[in-house]
């Protein structure tokens, strides 16, 4: 988790995560039928996620270009594909962070589902 960089972080992966996935929910409903008027809403919230997407991968491209990375790996003692470790390593902490996030509120919710059933069969 950077701070500092605008979408890197677990509530920033899981807006684009959700901004990219409502194309596929809204065509869904209105193949099923749900004629909804959220078109507009859904291709800015969805541009909005494509533009967050470019902006990061244009920073990390350019800190490349700005500082070299590839050429000081190099040279340096690490292997060369350490620099790519690190910078894969921010997205794999987030999303795991995200993922255990989500499957504990998941369970959560699936716990106590479970237990309002047993209680309502007493």
């Amino acid at each position: 988790m950077n701070p500092g960089l605008p979408g890197t972080g677990v509530g920033g992966l899981f807006y684009i995560l959700v901004a990219l996935w409502m194309p596929a929910c809204e065509g869904l409903r209105r193949w099923q039928g749900d004629a909804t008027r959220r078109g507009a809403l859904v291709a800015r919230q969805f541009a909005i996620a494509i533009g967050v997407v470019a902006a990061m991968s244009g920073v990390f491209w350019g800190l490349d270009v700005v500082l070299m990375l590839d050429r000081v790996a190099a040279h340096a003692v690490i292997a060369p594909h350490a620099v790519f470790t690190m910078r894969v390593s921010a997205l794999l902490v987030t999303s795991s962070v995200l993922g255990a996030v989500l499957g504990t509120v998941e369970f959560v919710r699936l716990y106590l589902r479970l237990e309002s059933m047993r209680h309502s069969a007493r």
